[in-house]
């Protein structure tokens, strides 16, 4: 009876591991989930800032404004991702509301013209670039003073192969347009590429900040 009854415990004990796991698995995803809604809606806020910068001034003005974004968003992709890529802004109405729709457009192997919306271009870190060049313009269209763009672990999924060409891109924004950068990053690629770089490691839970 005691060899039954250890048994029956040891079989209880794995079922709840299995449960125990099950359920760690499911809110380590729930986690995920969370962020990437977050990261959505800061996504569709910045869209909805740039489109309103563009309906807020004359229409000269806007189609001057447009072909700044758009060029510069395009320079970008391409300098880092590819030649067959550019970035549009494109009007269209939902629910009879006249809207701006961002997005990339890509040429397939065979020339069939490809749109995806910018929210739905994940691959290789690509709706994060964006998404931190649309700010650049953003911040270049409505600033009157000194700009000062604060970027947290925003390339973390650019891929490793991209990097490079990213930071260079970077560097020269900045020279050009005057833009300071402050960017938190574990990659060597983007702190190479810094005029200042600090360095945080946590040592006894004390957190230390040195400069290399």
């Amino acid at each position: 009876m005691l060899s039954e009854l250890l048994r029956q415990v040891r079989v209880r004990r794995r079922a709840i591991d299995q449960q125990i796991g099950a359920a760690r698995v499911v809110a380590r995803t729930g986690q995920r989930l969370q962020a990437e809604v977050a990261q959505l809606r800061r996504d569709v806020e910045l869209h909805t800032k740039a489109a309103g910068i563009l309906t807020a001034i004359g229409e000269e003005r806007q189609a001057q404004a447009q072909q700044q974004i758009e060029g510069l968003v395009t320079q970008g992709l391409r300098t880092i991702f590819g030649d067959d890529l550019s970035f549009h802004i494109v009007p269209a109405v939902r629910n009879k509301v006249p809207v701006l729709d961002f997005v990339i457009r890509s040429t397939l192997d065979d020339g069939t013209i490809v749109d995806t919306d910018v929210l739905d271009a994940r691959g290789g870190g690509l709706a994060a670039t964006v998404g931190a060049l649309l700010r650049i313009v953003v911040l270049l269209l409505s600033r009157t003073q000194d700009t000062v763009l604060l970027l947290d672990e925003t390339f973390a999924h650019v891929s490793a192969e991209y990097q490079p060409r990213l930071a260079e891109f970077l560097r020269e924004l900045v020279d050009k347009t005057g833009v300071q950068i402050i960017m938190v990053t574990h990659s060597d690629v983007f702190a190479d590429a810094a005029d200042t770089r600090y360095r945080f490691d946590q040592v006894n839970g004390i957190t230390r900040v040195r400069s290399i």
